[in-house]
């Protein structure tokens, strides 16, 4: 006849954990009246499979307690020399000593990370000697003083990871993020870099990532490409999700797209790159394939991370469900505090339903840490532009060129800033014109120059502009832009071609359409209509200026909502998010 102790040993090796959970708790109860029930050992033994089954069950503050309980009993039976309070060892290689010290307190540490406890966390871990810390100790430490700002602590114990683990990725690219050179990475992995099916693509691997981290895209793409190309790893997901993020950190959206769509169809259930694939999904007006990204079922909410999150919340954004979409937005940041572009999407609904202050602040949050990102400087100078704070919007692009460095789409972004007085504009002309030195295809500096054109009365120099990158491109915008100059000079059958070429390539644009059936009406129509179609241009012109896509300059304003009855406008998901909500908030 098995005891009581038997039996939950019996449950814990089937992982039954929620039974074994009650069984525990009911042997403890019993010990609390009767300390015969159980033996010193066995009192320990109970602890460690109730905080275990705890553990596994996802009720971390609980099993917080019960860890903390078996590790002041083990502190006892030790500091009493008792033979009760020697452990199992492990019997098979590998396997892991539950009832160690080590184990205790790494599992104590993981429950106090997923309470928010990060400081307590730390601590914790840093109880361990440095002979006691294992590969798994040092990793979860690294991460956490890591995120903390504790670098110098996170440097070394990512070495010691790679001493044992030289193939561990996450420590090899926090050792780059924390300014480590890549020629010193090498030097810690160098019988991995030089082993057989390792030497073709490591040392390239740790170079393309050295480049990421110095905010050097073009190369790292390169080296990325190279790899692909050259070596076994041609299909690697993560390789063409690097790929595509360093198009999208380098501006290059039309290539990003491409490259992160061509990964998620090779895994669909990944969530590495499907942020950024979301944002350029919406910024190609791509929404019935960003629908396709989310699948709104209760019954799989467990699953859903802050990337997931920040998908529902981006296809929300994009169709005008600003409270909505506000709400999945702050669960992504509520998992992932640094999460980017979630900052940054919030940041934008909060804009958008005119709470500037605090779309101010999770921007400047997001500073704190990723200073490098474009995105935040943009939407800073965005939102400051839009609220008629040109001297911080000035201030703000300023210190994004000073930050970024100099590229067609920062100076770009700080011309923008000069538009509104007169006085400045000479300045946004010449950093235009700088722009496209620096890239000539750059399309944003062209649709600028050529409104600071027609605001100079230029119309020559912008009819020049416009038809020499109509040339290079294929792109709606600059069909429509032409159309709509050449309709005003009452060339209509060159509008006619414009207008013609514009649908072709976008057959949703309105603008276009609209433009096509004004061409052909009388003289004394198109003369009376002549003005306020150049007011029309203007304004579209000041929204289409956005960085490398051919969206308009606001996100918000990226998606047409159609006027259709209420039945038309609900997505086939729209009804399950009543019941989505409900299962969140139960």
């Amino acid at each position: 006849m098995k005891t009581l102790f038997e039996q939950l040993k019996t449950l814990f090796d089937f992982e039954l954990y929620s039974n074994t959970a009650t069984l525990a708790n009911l042997i403890l109860s019993i010990y609390d009246t009767n300390r015969a029930t159980l033996s010193a050992e066995e009192h320990f033994g109970t602890l460690v499979y109730y905080a275990e089954s705890l553990f596994h069950e996802r009720r971390f503050r609980e099993a917080e307690t019960v860890y903390r309980q078996a590790l002041q009993l083990k502190r006892l039976l030790t500091k009493n020399k008792s033979p009760n309070c020697k452990t199992t060892p492990a019997t098979v290689p590998g396997q892991v000593d539950l009832q160690s010290e080590v184990e205790l307190k790494y599992k104590t540490a993981r429950c106090l990370i997923e309470m928010k406890c990060y400081r307590d966390a730390i601590v914790l871990l840093q109880s361990l000697a440095l002979k006691q810390r294992t590969p798994k100790v040092n990793m979860l430490l690294s991460k956490l003083c890591h995120n903390h700002g504790h670098e110098r602590s996170a440097i070394g114990t990512y070495k010691e990871v790679l001493k044992e683990c030289p193939l561990a990725f996450e420590a090899i690219e926090g050792l780059l993020t924390l300014g480590v050179k890549g020629i010193e990475v090498n030097s810690l992995i160098v019988d991995a870099t030089l082993a057989p099916q390792c030497n073709e693509w490591m040392s390239s691997w740790i170079k393309a990532h050295a480049n990421i981290q110095a905010r050097k895209y073009t190369e790292a793409i390169q080296t990325l490409r190279s790899i692909e190309a050259n070596t076994c790893l041609r299909n690697y997901h993560q390789l063409l999700v690097l790929i595509g993020e360093c198009h999208y950190h380098n501006g290059e959206y039309e290539q990003a797209y491409i490259t992160l769509k061509r990964a998620h169809a090779m895994q669909p259930h990944s969530k590495n790159g499907l942020q950024i694939l979301a944002i350029l999904m919406a910024k190609n007006k791509k929404i019935a394939e960003l629908e396709k990204l989310i699948t709104p079922s209760p019954s799989l909410l467990n699953e859903y991370t802050s990337e997931m999150w920040f998908v529902m919340g981006q296809y929300l954004f994009a169709t005008g469900k600003y409270e909505k979409a506000v709400y999945f937005v702050q669960k992504a940041c509520f998992q992932n505090s640094r999460n980017i572009e979630a900052l940054v999407l919030k940041a934008e609904v909060l804009f958008q339903v005119k709470k500037y202050q605090q779309g101010i602040a999770h921007l400047r949050y997001g500073q704190q840490f990723a200073p490098y990102r474009y995105e935040i400087h943009k939407a800073l100078v965005d939102n400051y532009i839009n609220m008629g704070r040109t001297r911080e919007a000035q201030l703000q692009a300023l210190k994004a060129v000073k930050v970024l460095g100099e590229s067609a789409r920062s100076l770009v972004l700080m011309a923008r800033t000069y538009m509104k007085d007169e006085s400045t504009r000479p300045r946004a002309k010449a950093l235009c014109l700088k722009a496209l030195d620096m890239n000539e295809n750059f399309l944003p500096a062209v649709y600028l120059l050529a409104e600071i054109y027609l605001r100079d009365n230029d119309l020559s120099a912008r009819l020049k502009l416009l038809k020499k990158h109509a040339m290079l491109s294929k792109n709606c915008k600059l069909h429509v832009m032409l159309g709509e100059m050449l309709n005003n000079e009452k060339d209509h059958s060159g509008a006619l071609e414009h207008y013609s070429i514009a649908l072709n390539l976008d057959p949703t644009n309105r603008i276009a359409m609209s433009g096509l059936l004004m061409v052909g009406q009388n003289k004394g129509s198109t003369s009376s209509s002549g003005t306020s179609n150049a007011g029309a241009s203007s304004s579209y012109l000041e929204s289409m200026v956005e960085d490398g896509s051919d969206m308009p300059d606001n996100p918000l304003e990226m998606i047409e909502i159609r006027t259709t009855g209420a039945n038309e406008m609900e997505s086939e998901s729209d009804a399950m998010w009543s019941d989505l909500e409900i299962e969140i908030n139960q």
